[in-house]
């Protein structure tokens, strides 16, 4: 018989303690920093911590001030999730700092804490990206319609849009006179100080005709390398499969452009992996798919893979799918914005940020007439927050969490349906739910089994159902369960304890459609709650995600706040032209900047339009025709970056001058 000596137990024990220690334990590992315009992205790779606990605290500051600022909430992916039918292998935490200005660096804390061992925090400083301008007159070049030939210049312009793009170096910016071009390819890339722009000298004047292409009518880049810094502005883009076929592309700018009469957009149809960094804003995208159709069409609106995408103010109507990033390479991509867009008319997907990591961020749009409102089938951890929304006249469900996404931030939307308002199958995971208004004519909401361990934060909805709320005719079923009513619901001591019914009267002008195939216009309808509405000043107070929408420091329910002007939605075409550029910086003066309440603007400036706009481009304040020097008074406005537009009275932009308010 063998003996054992209690010095061999002993050890024995404290190698095993050793091992189960080290698994539960946190060890930090990788910290992902992206960046776009106005957030930044933070994935937080780990090992260990086998038991789940371990948190990550994000906080962020404008560079070398004081205090920090908590930043948005949270999630965490973690080995054995089950995501899309395949175990995850994926553990990391991540979350984002939203509401940033373009162009300015800040310091970020990541705090990882673990009551079992391997805390850490980090330090690091990162800069937003600054929004692309107007490149510099250096290296005009001049584009006239024809087909070869010409130098460039004024006398003699270069005859096509494709004899341009042949003789392109970076920097060069064509100024594109009115008439029809034929499709054309550009295979040179600019540089970040020096890209390379094609700019209609009339908005809209210069026509690119695909003539029935089966190809791309503008396409960028090829299948064997990348193109950057290519800036497309001001055309219409017409009759063709693929409105711009956009391969292998980085840094590309797509804004102001009319794309009609195509199957796709803007598509990037190589599966590489190579995209990123693509902003495709205030464009107006008409599709051919007729709507309600039936299947699922392949035909998008804007079609884009990669990572610090962003899709804003474009106005999409008459595809299979609105906005779509559905396609391989999947599992790849992180931190993309879509936000101010106008949907409609979509047969299938509004929106669909499917196969995305981590860091996507949904919020602002307005959506019409479309088979699902957001699809994040399937997110691989998250978080993809998903607020301030209006989905209105849907067949299935405002948020389609099919194919078991993991990490949602489901916070402050408005939907509105015919039937459902919400529904998913079996297996989505992971999720946070906040301050939305759901109006429907049958279930507010119809889910199906839950998945064992998954956090559901589900609390303060505000909920209408135009049945009955007994007996065969419930609000809610939850997990397969039917609940009558909110009250119901309320007590159920499993989700919304602070749930509340509202009805359509709660809200400006807002009714159920009457039914789905019925094409619905945006304007029929306003969603911002009137004065004594049930939803007044009843959500839940989130952290940062509030914010910028709060003046009261009391969130209604819902996508809009009492009182507050409607959000811009879609494209929105100025008169004036970004083709024609005089800097003349040097005879404007701004000062002091950075400012707190007011700054002072002098110069050589006489009949000129004078304009504050934020960092989105809307404009805060106007001064047109006021005399120099003068004061502008902003104390009215949060801290953070603002641009003045000084334009003169034959709409040929001057300049642009930032300018930085502190608190």
């Amino acid at each position: 018989m063998t003996h054992i000596s209690k010095l061999s137990l002993i050890a024995f024990f404290l190698v095993l303690s050793s091992y189960v220690q080290s698994q539960v334990a946190v060890t930090p590992g990788i910290v992902r920093i992206d960046a776009t315009y106005n957030h930044i992205s933070i994935n937080y790779s780990i090992t260990g911590d086998a038991d789940n606990d371990s948190e990550l605290n994000i906080r962020y500051r404008l560079s070398g001030t004081t205090p920090y600022e908590q930043g948005a909430m949270t999630m965490r992916a973690y080995p054995g999730l089950v995501i899309d039918g395949n175990t995850t292998s994926k553990n990391f935490h991540a979350g984002s700092i939203l509401f940033l200005a373009p162009g300015i660096t800040y310091d970020i804390e990541c705090e990882l804490l673990d009551p079992d061992g391997g805390s850490l925090t980090t330090m690091h400083t990162v800069s937003t990206k600054d929004i692309p301008v107007v490149p510099s007159s250096a290296n005009v070049k001049y584009v006239s319609p024809g087909n070869g030939g010409g130098i460039g210049t004024q006398a003699s312009p270069y005859l096509g849009l494709q004899s341009a793009a042949d003789n392109a170096q970076p920097g060069d910016h064509f100024i594109v006179a009115t008439g029809t071009y034929d499709a054309f390819t550009i295979l040179i890339s600019g540089n970040l100080s020096d890209p390379i722009s094609f700019i209609s000298e009339v908005q809209h004047g210069a026509v690119i005709d695909g003539d029935g292409t089966d190809r791309g009518v503008v396409t960028l880049g090829e299948f064997s390398s990348i193109l950057s810094h290519i800036i497309i502005n001001g055309f219409v883009i017409e009759d063709g499969k693929w409105g711009i076929d956009a391969q292998n592309t980085q840094h590309v700018t797509i804004r102001n452009n009319v794309i009609q009469e195509v199957e796709y957009g803007y598509l990037n149809r190589r599966a590489n992996g190579n995209e990123s960094d693509q902003y495709i804003t205030n464009n107006l995208i008409l599709g051919t798919t007729i709507w309600p159709g039936s299947g699922i069409p392949g035909e998008r609106g804007i079609d884009l893979r990669g990572n610090n995408n962003v899709v804003s103010y474009n106005t999409i109507r008459d595809f299979g799918d609105g906005i779509s990033t559905d396609g391989p390479p999947y599992e790849t991509s992180y931190s993309l914005d879509i936000h101010n867009n106008d949907i409609q008319n979509i047969v299938d997907d509004l929106i669909e940020v499917d196969g995305m990591i981590s860091n996507s961020r949904v919020y602002e749009n307005r959506c019409y007439n479309g088979r699902a409102g957001v699809s994040l089938a399937p997110i691989f951890g998250g978080p993809a927050y998903v607020f301030r929304n209006i989905f209105y006249n849907l067949e299935n469900s405002a948020f389609k969490m099919n194919r078991g996404p993991s990490g949602m931030v489901v916070v402050h939307n408005t939907a509105v349906a015919e039937g459902n308002a919400m529904s998913s199958p079996n297996g989505w995971q992971n999720t946070f739910y906040r301050n939305n208004v759901i109006l429907s004519a049958r279930y507010c909401f119809e889910f199906f089994g839950l998945v064992s361990g998954s956090d559901d934060n589900w609390d303060y909805g505000a909920y209408y159902s135009s049945r009955a709320g007994g007996s065969g005719t419930e609000w809610f079923k939850w997990d397969n369960l039917r609940y009558a009513d909110v009250p119901v619901l309320n007590n159920s001591g499993i989700i919304e304890s602070n749930a509340i019914a509202v009805t359509p009267s709660d809200f400006v002008d807002v009714a159920l459609p009457t039914a789905y195939t019925i094409e619905y216009d945006p304007m029929e309808n306003d969603f911002r709650p009137i004065l004594n509405s049930a939803g007044l000043d009843n959500g839940d107070n989130i952290s940062l995600i509030n914010e910028p929408y709060l003046t009261d420091g009391l969130p209604d329910m819902g996508a809009l706040e009492f009182g507050q002007a409607v959000p811009r939605y879609g494209h929105l075409f100025d008169i004036s032209t970004d083709a024609h550029i005089v800097m003349s910086d040097d005879c404007i003066e701004i000062f002091p900047n950075p400012f707190t309440d007011r700054v002072v603007l002098d110069g050589d400036i006489s009949d000129f339009t004078i304009e504050v706009l934020d960092s989105s481009g809307q404009m805060v304040a106007d001064f047109s025709g006021s005399s120099v020097p003068f004061e502008i008074v902003l104390s009215s406005l949060g801290s953070g970056l603002y641009f003045v537009n000084v334009i003169s009275n034959l709409h040929n932009q001057l300049s642009v001058h930032k300018i930085i308010k502190e608190q």
